[in-house]
């Protein structure tokens, strides 16, 4: 025989109990059934709030009419009036007496079941399948125990089987979940998951083949999809681990519904009746192979915390503790001690808390009054995040991804076989902290998620590139980048499952006006992980603002130069931050675009190599203006205009002829190889004539073209056939210069020989000697420029 066991969501009307009925009858052809019901949908906490009305002798007769309404009996064809009379019955005679009891409770309860079984059993008979109604309270019996009650299994077996033997293999038996009967027939409900224990003890005691459980999702996941979307579906479980599962708060199990299959070897199949598929998981005996199986999460639970030097070399106190938390049936979930044995840590579940702070404080009041005891606290609003399964090495990589996410583990507890790990996080970060050790534990695709400021040519191209990156590409490197927000200098969106190709729209629409703080405040509540911002911007307002940025636990990725570039005080304050507080903070495209000079300069300094001179052409706008200038016939401001147009200069490219571009990249290299100057001692000379230096905007500027025409002519008519201009920095660490101005350099130098935009950098070290590394490449534009910071991102990925 096989046992199917459908639940509440799978008998609802509509669509799910058709569904269970097409089962049942597709089953039914394979050999004999029985079939366990939950009851309907929500009918449990209907009959809970009908009961706690009438216990309180108010009326509720409304509220019984919209439970009858919610079992859709009209539709079905199905007059169990006489039930709903006895239902009726029974809470005006709770309402009269006022009693509040378990048994009472559990009479009321018991209705749910009842109708549902009918209801099946009735659907089945439409369909000419032989259908039998069963009240489990017939077939399942418990006694007395000290906690309550425990299943007679003696009497239940030998109920059960002399049911099945009386009755015609043909029969399928629709029995009632959830409820059992004592020695004087009164009803007993099973608890959580009760419906499932009754499925596992009625194949435990026919020997049954197998029990299927048919309820709304597929099988056991990885994690719970409410908290991971991208969990996965586990193919196969031993009997162990899903005990383990259920003892970490797997809905879906309980530990009690695992033993009696464990006992006899029955393999439970979980399916999802929503699509008929009989694809799940499988729990037997053998499981799969060894590894992590689940992140499994327990929550609204309480870490009480009892600390005090007197504790050391005492003896029995972890016995005092557990035996007054026993007496009085509080369970803990988990404990852990510290190696000084000054403190004891351990979780019990949020509804026993304050009794057990209680107890505890009676218990240990003579020790509080002479000071062996400090304290008894609760720390409230906890949940647990279980690691199960054996585990090389997760316990460094949960904690490692936490702590770079400022998630702070109050307990970690590490089970003797290895089992399974336990992290005690508050609530508030329950979401974000799941996700961060799924993903480290099961190496899943990780996520970046990165809110973006500017949009200008720089931040768009960005932005673009990274919505565009194809699906093949992201599995690859299994890394997906979420663009979950953007921001101009006015507005900014966000959407923290990620904004789509028509951002720039959104962001035109969107009436949420640019706060920093505010953008601060709502990526941390968000709870996302491994949170970037990418500063497209040349904002100085922003850069100022990176320190803040940072201990709030963000990333920074930027192509904004301003940070690095400002006083040498608060360009080491950045850096002691990111020490402090383990951020990361990349910026690559500070200096050549996306060439690798920082990252080239920062491995010199790893390896002990001592640079001491860098010079070259480092701004590709000007690169591109001086290459063409020096080539052709044009005006100058007609090739300055041009490289405005092609995207190389700032919209304003007196930004760029003031030289304070390229001084700024200058200190950024200077400082990178130790020195320590400011913007003032480097020696700029300003492109722009001196006569031409207050004109207050470019358009201005423009109706003075002659005169800046006129400059450069005069200049370029001093070259030699074979000279060309270039505006190059230099630093010389030796003499402790640094200067930026416009020299002439033969054509068949390095210098002289670059071609269109490229920047080019001559690296001078002891290493190296006097032949210097010379870096030359593509040394302006947005997509370059863009593929920098991308490159950032995910140079950051491979040390989260």
């Amino acid at each position: 025989m096989r046992v199917l066991k459908f639940g509440g969501k799978s008998l609802k009307k509509g669509k799910p109990i058709n569904n269970v009925i097409d089962i049942v009858v597709e089953e039914q052809k394979q050999g004999q059934l029985s079939v366990i019901v939950s009851a309907i949908g929500s009918s449990t906490d209907q009959l809970i709030q009908l009961y706690e009305l009438a216990v309180v002798n108010k009326d509720f007769h409304h509220e019984l009419q919209q439970f009858i309404d919610y079992q859709n009996l009209v539709e079905y064809g199905l007059n169990l009036e006489s039930t709903f009379i006895e239902l009726q019955e029974v809470l005006e005679s709770l309402q009269k007496l006022k009693v509040n009891s378990k048994r009472a409770k559990d009479r009321v309860l018991s209705f749910g079941e009842l109708i549902s079984a009918q209801v099946v059993e009735h659907l089945l008979k439409k369909k000419n399948i032989n259908a039998q109604f069963v009240d489990a309270r017939k077939l399942i019996k418990v006694r007395k125990s000290e906690n309550d009650f425990e299943i007679d299994k003696v009497q239940s077996q030998q109920l059960t089987q002399t049911y099945f033997k009386n009755i015609n293999p043909d029969i399928v038996s629709i029995i009632t979940g959830f409820i059992a009967s004592n020695e004087i027939n009164e009803t007993v409900t099973l608890g959580r998951n009760g419906s499932n224990y009754t499925a596992t003890l009625i194949a435990y005691f026919t020997n049954a083949k197998e029990v299927q459980n048919w309820t709304d999702i597929d099988g056991i996941y990885t994690a719970s999809p409410k908290f991971v979307s991208n969990a996965k579906r586990i193919d196969h479980l031993s009997y162990k681990e899903a005990h383990e599962m259920a003892n970490f708060g797997a809905k879906i199990l309980h530990p009690k519904t695992i033993e009696p299959l464990r006992e006899k070897g029955i393999p439970l199949k979980i399916y999802s009746s929503i699509d008929k598929k009989k694809e799940g998981t499988l729990i037997d005996s053998s499981g799969s192979e060894k590894g992590i199986k689940a992140v499994s999460v327990i929550e609204d639970v309480v870490l009480v915390t009892i600390e005090s030097k007197g504790l050391k070399g005492k003896i029995g106190i972890d016995a005092r503790i557990f035996t007054i938390l026993d007496q009085h049936e509080i369970g803990v979930r988990l404990i852990s001690q510290a190696s000084s044995d000054r403190g004891i840590g351990f979780v019990v579940d949020a509804d026993d808390a304050e009794r057990a702070h209680l107890l505890l404080n009676k218990e240990f009041a003579n020790d509080i009054d002479h000071n062996s005891v400090s304290s008894i606290t609760l720390n409230k609003e906890m949940a647990v995040i279980a690691i199960l399964g054996r585990h090389n090495y997760s316990l460094e990589k949960a904690i490692h991804g936490l702590r770079r996410n400022k998630i702070w583990m109050h307990l970690i507890s590490n089970s003797i076989s290895g089992e399974h790990i336990s992290l005690v996080v508050d609530n508030k970060n329950l979401k974000k902290g799941v996700n961060i050790v799924h993903s480290q534990v099961f190496g899943v695709t990780k996520t970046l998620n990165v809110f973006a400021l500017g949009k200008g040519t720089v931040g768009a191209s960005f932005i673009n590139q990274i919505i565009q990156t194809p699906d093949n590409l992201i599995k690859k490197r299994n890394l997906k980048i979420n663009i979950i927000g953007v921001a101009d200098s006015q507005k900014y969106i966000f959407n923290p499952n990620g904004i789509g190709a028509n951002w720039l729209e959104e962001l035109k629409q969107s009436d949420r006006v640019n706060n920093l703080p505010e953008i601060l405040q709502e990526l941390k509540n968000s709870t996302l992980e491994n949170v970037i911002l990418v500063d497209n911007t040349a904002s100085q307002t922003i850069a100022d603002t990176y320190i803040e940025i940072m201990e709030s636990g963000l990333d920074i990725v930027a192509s904004n130069k301003k940070a690095n570039a400002s006083p040498y005080s608060y360009y080491e304050n950045i850096r002691n931050i990111v020490r402090k507080k383990g951020r990361h903070f990349l910026y690559e495209t500070n200096v050549g675009a996306g060439l690798p000079i920082i990252n080239t300069l920062q491995q010199m300094s790893d390896s002990a190599d001592v640079v001491y001179k860098i010079r070259g052409v480092f701004s590709g706008s000007l690169s591109y203006i001086f290459n063409q200038f020096s080539e052709r016939t044009d005006a100058i401001t007609d090739i300055v205009l041009e490289a405005r147009e092609k995207g190389f200069t700032e919209p304003d490219p007196r930004d760029d002829l003031n030289g304070m571009d390229v001084a700024r990249k200058l200190i950024i290299l200077a400082r990178e190889i130790g020195m320590k100057p400011e913007i003032e001692d480097i020696k700029v000379q300003n492109l722009i004539p001196n006569e031409l230096l207050n004109e207050v905007n470019f358009d201005t500027f423009l109706s003075k073209r002659k005169t800046f025409d006129n400059h450069y002519s005069t200049v370029k008519n001093d070259l030699d056939a074979d000279e060309v201009l270039r505006y190059v920095g230099e630093l010389d660490v030796q003499k402790n210069e640094l200067s930026v101005s416009l020299v002439k350099a033969s054509k068949q130098s390095p210098l002289g020989n670059i071609k269109n935009a490229d920047a080019i950098f001559e690296i001078y070290t002891e290493a190296y000697g006097k032949q210097p590394i010379v870096i030359q490449g593509a040394g302006a534009g947005a997509e370059v420029t863009a593929q920098g910071v991308f490159g950032d991102l995910l140079r950051i990925s491979t040390r989260k």
